[in-house]
């Protein structure tokens, strides 16, 4: 796993932990059903992720990342 990686699992945990992971799906008008298709789970697994009952797993949090557009810019930043 790159570094990258790691810095985009981390935000997406980050997201998950301050509750708004939530808000960026619906910034984007996504509902659970969409986001848990496209991330290869269920909606209520994803509930649970975003309620932070449970952590996603690493190669979850990165497919999530990708919905969230959660990418890592030339500087190492995380960007949301």
């Amino acid at each position: 796993m790159s570094p990258a990686e790691l810095k985009r699992i981390t935000a997406v945990r980050v997201l998950v932990a301050s509750g708004k992971a939530r808000d960026q799906r619906k910034a984007r008008h996504l509902s659970l059903k969409e986001v848990a298709e496209s991330i290869g789970t269920s909606r209520s697994t994803l509930h649970r992720w975003e309620t932070g009952t449970v952590t996603p797993s690493a190669a979850n949090a990165l497919r999530w990342a990708d919905v969230l557009g959660v990418a890592v810019d030339d500087n190492s930043k995380v960007a949301a």
